[in-house]
């Protein structure tokens, strides 16, 4: 039976399919040019190629998809390119796309680009795209007419709608990419359906100018300028002297500094993305990784609530568990945080039969500006139980994924809002034997196959705290750190809000 998908979320909103958010309003008189200062510059605008925290800030001006989140509503799935679609079994999903869409160059969008775009030439194309990161599973993309496209995948998909409302579900113009001579050279003129065009990509700055034509009306915003600033104090710099109008990744420690300044303020808080570090127990690794009361000890001994208080001024959290409330009825209320037990960690250590080994640490000083302090700070904490831990700074990331590391960092982005975003997508066997982390686990494989075939929401959320149960105590992976900030500094004329995802929203809903 078909099942109209959203139909009660969008019936709660008042509203009804394929309607939208009535914008903010701005007269052409009022639009401003706004540059953005950010630490820093993608090489290009790449969907589906590169999911990092500095692109799908940009591109989200750029793309639209066919499912966009409410970030209004605990970041329900709702009508974007789609007004509405249908799912059948769990494995089917047809599409009915809004009429008269535009893309930059003129052309109208019709199911040929939606079906372009999903494609088996981008999904498994020998070139950058890599579609099949996320979308591995389609099995069809059907054109039933202009504005209706069905895509069939290879097996029961409990995720499916998240799968399209997430990144690399951007729709791309099917012309304008055969025709590029090269994918490098599409990626620097990238053609999308969103509220901004590319004018320009170069190193120095990445310039868009308003697409009036979109279909959710002008933006307020004649046209964004970013500029890459890697230094923390040159991005406030800027900010206070006018050179920006916003700028990106606020450390908490600067939060005083910026508001100051009487026309400046800070925005943000937690985000959609988890801080965690990884216990190798690989060939790569110190061999006492292995053993699971030492890796126990390890993460019974972090006081996590002190680094987020010390070092986030309390605006990160800690989570409890690798979920987010917005994983709806998946998300487990009652599910534990990470326990700090410092005489426990100091009894798992004797079981474990640790005799001051050093254990390696490798990590990058920039991933996040606070990645050092964290680092030094959960070296103390290790200290005061036992365990002798050796920061070691690296220029790159191949050094530590290619050479010797037991304990590594790892920056989590709830990709989906369900709880295999974290845990089966970053973990799962196939992944686990690619990176070489000899970590192998039946109870969590199992319940990953759980999360991976099953559509029922009770048996996903016990397999759920079946696998996190394993991940994070019986048989340590990792540990969870905090749940990351998204913080920015901005004028305080400037009407913009931030989200939970690191999406630099500039159209006319957010400005």
């Amino acid at each position: 039976m078909l099942t109209l998908a959203r139909r009660g979320f969008l019936q709660g909103l008042g509203i009804a399919a394929g309607a939208v958010m009535m914008p903010k309003l701005a007269t052409a008189e009022a639009r401003r040019d706004l540059v953005i200062g950010v630490q820093r510059l993608p090489e290009n605008i790449s969907p589906g190629r590169d999911t990092s925290d500095f692109t799908v800030p940009i591109s989200y001006n750029v793309f639209d998809k066919l499912i966009e989140l409410d970030f209004q509503n605990q970041m329900a799935p709702s009508p974007g390119l789609a007004t509405s679609w249908e799912i059948k079994d769990h494995k089917e999903i047809t599409f009915h796309l809004r009429e008269g869409v535009k893309f930059h160059n003129g052309d109208t969008m019709t199911a040929e680009d939606v079906a372009f775009t999903f494609s088996k030439e981008r999904r498994e194309s020998d070139g950058p795209v890599r579609l099949s990161q996320f979308f591995s599973n389609i099995a069809d993309v059907e054109i039933i007419d202009d504005h209706t496209v069905r895509i069939t995948m290879t097996e029961v998909d409990p995720i499916l709608e998240q799968r399209f409302a997430m990144w690399s579900g951007e729709v791309v113009n099917k012309r304008a990419y055969q025709a590029a001579e090269s994918y490098t050279d599409w990626a620097l003129k990238p053609i999308g359906t969103g509220p901004f065009r590319v004018e320009n990509l170069n190193a120095d700055a990445f310039e868009l100018a308003a697409f009036d034509d979109h279909w959710r009306g002008a933006p307020n915003v004649a046209s964004l300028r970013f500029v890459e600033v890697p230094e923390v104090a040159g991005r406030i710099a800027g900010l206070a002297s006018g050179d920006f109008d916003l700028i990106t990744v606020l450390p908490a420690d600067q939060i005083a500094t910026v508001e100051g300044y009487d026309d400046l303020e800070v925005v943000g808080g937690p985000g959609a993305k988890m801080r965690i570090l990884i216990f190798n127990q690989g060939e790569f690794a110190h061999p006492m990784m292995k053993n699971p009361h030492f890796r126990r000890a390890l993460s019974l001994a972090v006081d996590r609530q002190l680094i987020v208080d010390a070092l986030f001024a309390g605006r990160a959290s800690v989570p409890n568990g690798l979920q987010l409330p917005s994983f709806g009825e998946i998300y487990d209320d009652g599910y534990p945080v990470p326990v700090f037990d410092p005489e426990l960690a100091k009894e798992e250590l004797a079981k474990s039969g640790y005799k001051g080994e050093v254990i390696d640490y490798p990590l990058l000083p920039n991933v996040i500006d606070t990645e050092v302090a964290v680092a030094e700070v959960l070296r103390e904490m290790w200290r005061a139980v036992g365990i002798n831990v050796d920061l070691q700074i690296r220029e790159n990331w191949k050094q530590i994924t290619k050479g010797h590391h037991s304990i590594r960092n790892m920056s989590a982005t709830m990709v989906w809002q369900d709880p295999a975003t974290i845990l089966w997508r970053l973990f799962k066997p196939s992944v686990m034997k690619k990176r070489g982390w000899g970590w192998v686990n039946d109870t969590f494989n199992a319940g990953g196959e759980v999360l991976e075939t099953n559509p029922d929401a009770a048996a996903r959320q016990k397999a759920f705290q079946d696998m996190m149960g394993e991940w994070e105590t019986n048989d340590p992976m990792g540990m969870i750190l905090f749940q990351e900030t998204w913080l920015y500094g901005k004028k305080r004329d400037l009407d913009w809000s931030p989200y939970p995802l690191p999406y630099l929203d500039f159209g006319p809903g957010n400005v």
